[in-house]
């Protein structure tokens, strides 16, 4: 499946991918995501998402995209039952554009009344601060950055 980098990163391909107890998982793509790639990142997310809801903090700034096979992976496998939101951050404005098509292309796949939140944040730290203030029921803290874009997966669309 994955093989170990060191005490806190894993790979998967070219990807890293950390898990945080108790409910954190963090990636970060690196190039083009393959089928095989997003087959094992679900994998990750079934494996660490049985005890709770997820939350998934992505680093875009090294995302070179998601190919088609994998992208089409999604109408057949669901994990949004595990995933509480999913935190993007960093990226250049095209990577947040590729990002909002593949978003926009799952809610396509995904269209039930169950839906995954998105944001889009500009740095991990304001990304964190945001999953902390979701964990404790609260609105993120002031100085944290703007408020999130939701985009939310399974959205009605209008």
């Amino acid at each position: 499946m994955a093989d170990r980098v060191d005490e806190l990163w894993l790979h998967n391909g070219a990807h890293l991918y950390r898990f945080e107890p108790p409910d954190l998982l963090r990636s970060r793509p690196v190039g083009l995501i393959s089928r095989e790639e997003l087959s094992t990142s679900l994998d990750i997310i079934e494996l660490h998402g049985r005890k709770a809801p997820l939350f998934w903090i992505v680093d875009l700034s090294r995302l070179g995209g998601i190919a088609p096979n994998a992208r089409r992976l999604l109408s057949e496998r669901d994990a949004r039952s595990l995933l509480r939101a999913i935190v993007l951050v960093g990226g250049s404005f095209q990577q947040r554009v590729l990002a909002t098509l593949a978003i926009r292309a799952v809610r396509l796949f995904w269209r039930h009344k169950t839906h995954v939140p998105f944001h889009f944040f500009a740095t991990e730290a304001e990304g964190r601060a945001w999953v902390e203030a979701e964990r404790r029921g609260h609105p993120p803290p002031r100085g944290c950055g703007p408020a999130p874009r939701d985009t939310s997966l399974g959205a009605a669309q209008g």
